[in-house]
């Protein structure tokens, strides 16, 4: 095999590992993050400062017993969480985290730090993410519980009702890069307004950025619209009935998509790998921290926010969060139109 192909199956065994240690990082710092806004010790016991909970946890749930209830689709429940996790993985596919490079040489073209290179990544992305839902209603349908079945079509209907936010804010983007690449959106964003504002869109699309990351939270179903798993009043949602590595893959496919929806917008709108002190091969060091704040962004928000009612949610996304991505698109394309933004 040539070096180049050796080099790209390389780069997506390190992606997909990356991603499974996401998760564990993200339950540490959640439970981290969460006892410092609680004045409170958090893991502190397995390894120095508690970082070895999460390995703790993984091995516990191997280990535990896989419960179904007797009454329900055995194939659909165990296909449920197989659906919502792969559907996790495929869509952090097409998103690129660094500028080409040869690897100091080692390559004879260079490589771009991405799964696929694909020139309609944008839809791929929106494509996949909007599959994993499907996962999460099975999951309620197949357990043959009440609890299951409510916190699944809660999904659905969060899912319906924010996905239109979610994909004009897309589209408000697209429509000033002129392109479905998410590789050529981080690169109209190169640069600096007078020697000194970066060329992100957030500073042009201060609007486009609140809603998707709106929408982000409620298509992940993170608090403060964690409707299908509210545990005051559906015990614990769509995942009631698993247990084991069925209930883990749950969780994982939560903190991916998390790390997903996170890397989309730092490609979207802060400018991706591009910043200052670091030379192009180190891009990817913005790229992190420019995530890694988002999703603190994420779990700050969690314990902070209290959830709203359900008809509070789903009047936010029809009335408020659909009309104001509306009005933002048309006037994105206006000032495209007319002074060439």
């Amino acid at each position: 095999m040539s070096a180049f192909l050796i080099a790209q199956i390389v780069l997506t065994l390190f992606v997909f590992v990356m991603l499974l240690s996401s998760a564990a990082v993200m339950v540490y710092a959640e439970r981290k993050v969460a006892a410092i806004l609680q004045q409170r010790m958090g893991p502190y016991l397995v390894g120095p400062k508690g970082m070895l909970q999460p390995l703790a946890d993984v091995i516990k749930l191997m280990f535990k017993e896989e419960l179904r209830p007797r009454a329900a689709d055995a194939f659909l429940f165990a296909l449920a969480p197989m659906i919502s996790a792969t559907a996790a993985f495929a869509a952090f596919a097409v998103v690129p985290f660094g500028a080409e490079t040869t690897f100091f040489g080692l390559l004879s073209e260079p490589l771009r730090l991405q799964v696929a290179d694909v020139n309609v990544a944008i839809l791929v992305v929106f494509a996949i993410a909007s599959m994993s839902v499907y996962g999460v209603v099975l999951a309620g349908w197949s357990s043959n519980s009440k609890y299951s079945l409510l916190g699944g079509l809660r999904a659905s209907a969060q899912m319906i009702s924010y996905e239109l936010s979610y994909g004009l804010a897309l589209a408000s983007v697209l429509v000033m890069a002129n392109s479905l690449s998410l590789s050529d959106i981080v690169n109209h964003q190169a640069g600096t307004w007078f020697g000194v504002v970066p060329r992100w869109f957030l500073f042009i699309q201060p609007v486009g950025f609140l809603v998707y990351m709106t929408a982000g939270i409620a298509e992940t179903n993170r608090a403060p619209f964690d409707f299908p798993e509210a545990e005051q009043e559906l015990v614990a949602g769509y995942h009631t009935e698993y247990s084991s590595m069925s209930f883990a893959m749950f969780f994982l496919a939560e903190y991916i998509n998390m790390v997903t929806v996170s890397a989309v917008a730092t490609d979207l709108f802060l400018g991706g790998w591009h910043g200052p002190f670091l030379p192009a091969s180190l891009g990817w060091v913005w790229f992190l921290l420019k995530v890694g704040a988002i999703l603190f962004f994420y779990i700050w928000m969690r314990w902070t926010l209290p959830r709203y009612r359900y008809d509070q949610l789903m009047r936010f996304g029809w009335k408020v969060l659909l009309p104001i991505a509306a009005v933002n698109l048309l006037a994105t394309a206006a000032g495209v139109l007319y002074f060439g933004i």
